[in-house]
């Protein structure tokens, strides 16, 4: 079986050489495709997080300035009455405060949970409505109330330590000093911002006092608990343009402000993971599909390069062979031209032998063995140089008969039934010799394998049938034989040079046979058939030979 060349080392080399120079090639593509979207987020995201920054830190103020201007409103309503002279707690009565306090609490939308005059000691004098203050119970020691007294001015504070009950205080100023203390107190988480949670839907607003204390709001997020708030609002308040804050895990932009003069503090976080994510989303889909597009283009150059260097190896293998094809088909020339001489005189003196005498058997032996050199020495021939096809009107079938009647003269040839169907005409235009020649090889290489399959025992009667016909605008000959057919292994090789399962054969019978009649526009195939192999020369019927 003949082998296939190999494609030069140094060729090879290179062309992997190329290969791995492209594929990196696409890599660095890919990565400098792969970081522009990275740099285009994070240009986004450093964008994204100003803007948001700047807003949270409006916002702040903004909601701030809203605070602030509710407590002027407070304090205003407050220092309205405080200056009512109904207010007098020397007067010895409370009845004008009754029905003062009772018309406030009543008409006013500020102060939901109720009012109160105190007196410098702390207790109430009254408070409307009554049950929200305990008569009996001073409040001199808290210290909105220590603060009002010590400052002669409004506080704003929470009643107490983590109290949602908010209290504004002002001061009673009698006789040019102070006499008691007008409280106002409200919900802190109801009021101070009503309607505004809903705006708030993604950010956290807190409210705090300046000892610590969250007013708003009244279900604090978690992560309060995580920090210590009041180190918080005082970085915050450093930072007015507000800053990047890592609050139970997640970053978040805060930013923080005093409410007016009221000594409360607000703050304002937001989630700056929740504003990104889009982007970052985004990111995500553009590297998923730049990369998969990546992928994909080095995958299908690896299938294009793949082909390319399988086709060019081929390529080489085939110009190798050829070049070794023709040294051998010099040197098989230049054998068969010695072996042509000598068999010229061997055939003269078997001629001159008489096949039926005492020495009968030598003599067709010698003959038969004659025969197959002539016919070695022929393929040589036309192997080393090939005919030039010269075409003409002939008959297929008439073709096919010569071939058969030329080969009688084979010893193996009375072994063998072999049958013709050749009785219809077959018209062609080709070259006589070469199809001749081609029917030659596939009817003698049927006829000794059938023989040799019968020595094996492989078959009980060698046969050979030769058939030539028309169908589909072809004209056709079949030599099937009942021999099992090649080797598995030798199938595909078929066709080539030197490759054959004879173990006297040299394999140059088919391929000769294939190149002739595809020289002629025809082709030569094979199949299994039930029992050998079947083998069909195709030509075109009547049709003009065209090189």
């Amino acid at each position: 079986m003949a082998s296939t060349v190999p494609a030069p080392v140094g060729v090879v080399a290179g062309a992997r050489q190329f290969a791995r120079s492209v594929i990196m090639g696409l890599v660095a593509v890919g990565v400098i495709t792969l970081v522009a979207p990275v740099l285009s987020y994070r240009a986004d995201e450093a964008t994204i997080r100003e803007q948001l920054q700047l807003r949270v830190s409006r916002e702040a103020q903004a909601y701030a300035q809203a605070l602030r201007l509710y407590f002027e409103l407070l304090q205003n309503d407050l220092e309205r009455l405080a200056q009512r002279p109904e207010i007098d707690l020397f007067d010895g009565s409370t009845a004008p405060e009754q029905v003062l306090l009772d018309a406030t609490h009543r008409g006013s939308a500020l102060f939901g949970v109720g009012v109160a005059v105190l007196g410098r000691d702390g207790r109430p004098v009254w408070s409307e409505p009554r049950e929200v203050l305990d008569p009996a119970v001073s409040l001199r020691s808290q210290r909105w109330f220590q603060e009002v007294l010590a400052r002669g001015a409004p506080v704003f504070d929470s009643t107490a330590a983590r109290s949602r009950t908010f209290v504004v205080g002002v001061p009673i100023i009698k006789s040019g000093g102070i006499s008691g203390v007008l409280a106002g107190f409200l919900n802190a988480s109801s009021q101070l911002l009503p309607g505004w949670q809903q705006l708030l839907a993604n950010d956290d607003l807190l409210v705090m006092n300046a000892a610590g204390d969250l007013l708003l709001p009244e279900s604090p997020p978690p992560w309060v608990q995580q920090v210590d708030m009041t180190a918080l609002i005082d970085r915050l308040l450093a930072a007015p343009e507000g800053t990047l804050v890592d609050l139970g895990g997640r970053h978040e932009l805060a930013a923080a402000t005093l409410i007016g003069s009221t000594g409360l503090r607000l703050a304002l976080v937001a989630n700056e993971d929740r504003v990104i994510a889009p982007a970052r989303r985004r990111l995500l889909w553009q590297l998923g599909v730049t990369g998969l597009l990546q992928i994909a283009a080095v995958l299908l150059f690896s299938m294009f390069f793949r082909r390319i260097y399988n086709t060019f190896l081929r390529v080489e293998a085939r110009a190798a062979e050829q070049e070794r094809m023709a040294a051998l088909g010099a040197a098989a020339s230049l054998i068969a031209h010695e072996v042509k001489n000598s068999l010229n005189g061997l055939r003269a003196a078997a001629a001159m032998q008489d096949a039926d005498g005492a020495g009968g058997l030598a003599v067709r032996a010698i003959r038969g063995q004659t025969d197959r050199l002539a016919h070695l020495a022929s393929s040589l021939l036309h192997f080393g140089a090939p005919a030039e096809p010269r075409s003409m009107r002939a008959r297929l079938d008439v073709l096919a008969q010569e071939a058969v009647d030329g080969l009688r003269v084979l010893p193996e040839f009375d072994e063998v039934r072999l049958t013709t169907e050749l009785s219809q005409p077959v018209p062609v235009t080709c070259d006589p010799l070469l199809v001749t020649t081609a029917l030659d090889n596939l009817i003698r290489n049927a006829i000794e394998a059938t023989v040799v399959a019968k020595d094996l025992g492989a078959v009980a009667e060698p046969a050979v049938t030769v058939a030539a016909g028309q169908a589909n605008g072809h004209a056709y000959v079949v030599v099937e034989d009942n021999a099992g057919g090649p080797p598995l292994d030798i199938e595909a090789h078929l066709f080539e040079p030197f490759v054959t399962s004879k173990p006297k054969g040299i394999g140059l019978g088919l391929s000769m046979a294939r190149r002739a009649v595809e020289q002629q526009g025809g082709s030569l195939s094979f199949e299994r058939s039930a029992a050998g192999s079947r083998f069909t020369i195709r030509l075109p019927a009547e049709g003009p030979w065209t090189a």
